[in-house]
């Protein structure tokens, strides 16, 4: 709760449970471009560096805490984020998924 800003040096990361902690905390993240991490943060944020590249992950981090607005201007708005990766917006997607792959969607007419 005290931290400034979440970075997360991943170099393998499926779905980054962290970054969307954080950012349902309102704290920025830095990450590397690993796994899921881009597809929450966007692909062509700034808030990306290159996996197992200290020098790229110490220059976004720079950028970050010189950089004024740096938060508001990289991460993700709040109401799209949790559009996408709330909990509950979560569940109903892989329950669907469940259902799809079992035939037992209730609108699919094979349940």
């Amino acid at each position: 709760a005290m931290a400034k800003i979440v970075v997360v040096p991943s170099r393998a990361e499926a779905m980054p449970y962290i970054v969307l902690e954080a950012l349902a905390a309102g704290k920025p993240v830095i990450a590397s471009r690993v796994g899921g991490i881009p597809e929450v943060l966007g692909e062509a944020s700034a808030a990306l560096a290159i996996p197992g590249d200290a020098d790229d992950l110490a220059r976004v981090m720079t950028q970050a805490v010189t950089t004024p607005g740096w938060q508001d201007a990289v991460m993700p708005k709040p109401e799209a984020f949790k559009a996408v990766f709330s909990a509950s917006v979560m569940a109903r997607e892989m329950l669907g998924l469940y259902q799809d792959l079992t035939g037992s969607r209730p609108d699919s007419g094979r349940g």
